[in-house]
């Protein structure tokens, strides 16, 4: 059920969501010409939108809303053994050819090469959360565990916590939570892709004592503006679509 659950969201995602318009358009185009005509510029449009970057961040401004980019300076208001710097894992592989080894999704090595580097601006403590997920195999590494050793080996750098139990966002804050309690933080500063940020603040918000101050340091910001090329599909802006899509059912779910 959880396997078909997967499939079935998968296939409603962006841009494979606008089919079904334009499935149902050809199936009234002779009765209904005018809804078909409707359904079909519904469909032609809704692929646009999920394959292209423009359309995604359109779409994203209005789902889940834009968010900002964390100013470094703000870093310097909190004595840094008071601020948590806490990055959310986003999934491992098993095995990487490459490197004969099980290794952490790219959106995974994203967030955490950005939570170094702003633990590095104040030497403030780094949390990693990630756990094996609902799916994980057997002798699968946690994602904390895969994120340790990375940051010592690429990074040269070594997190202070390891949260390794949670299997979803809520878990994450959960868990994290707990390990930060009686630890003398007054902040925490979250990181995670912005996309994903909305329904991390509402789950750690839950989990924090409201005396701890949260504040969201996201990746995977789009610049400013645009460029001809943001309005023509590319593989990047499916992915955001897709990415986007996942989340906002997410959120909708209150997962």
């Amino acid at each position: 059920m959880n396997e078909l659950t997967h499939g079935l969201a998968a296939f409603l995602l962006p841009p494979t969501g606008a089919l079904p318009l334009l499935l149902l358009g050809w199936w009234l185009r002779a009765r209904h010409r005018r809804l078909a005509a409707g359904l079909f510029l519904l469909g032609w449009l809704g692929l646009w939108i999920g394959s292209t970057d423009l359309g995604a961040q359109w779409l994203q401004d209005r789902l889940l809303g834009r968010q900002e980019a964390f100013a470094v300076a703000r870093l310097g208001e909190v004595p840094a053994p008071q601020t948590a710097i806490v990055v959310l894992g986003a999934g491992g592989r098993m095995l990487v050819p490459e490197y004969h080894s099980p290794q952490l999704k790219a959106l995974s090595v994203e967030r955490l090469r950005y939570g170094i580097w702003l633990a590095r601006q104040c030497d403030c403590p780094l949390l990693m959360s990630g756990g094996l997920g609902r799916a994980a195999k057997p002798g699968q590494p946690s994602e904390a565990a895969l994120a340790d050793r990375l940051a010592r080996e690429q990074f040269g750098f070594a997190p202070r916590w390891l949260e390794d139990q949670s299997a979803d966002t809520r878990e994450n804050a959960r868990y994290s939570a707990a390990m930060l309690k009686d630890q003398g933080i007054r902040r925490v500063v979250l990181v995670t892709h912005d996309m994903h940020m909305r329904r991390a603040l509402r789950a750690f918000r839950a989990a924090l004592p409201p005396e701890i101050e949260l504040i969201p340091a996201p990746v995977g910001l789009n610049p400013p503006g645009y460029e001809l090329r943001d309005l023509l599909p590319s593989q990047e802006g499916i992915a955001r679509a897709r990415y986007l899509g996942y989340e906002w059912l997410g959120w909708m779910a209150g997962h």
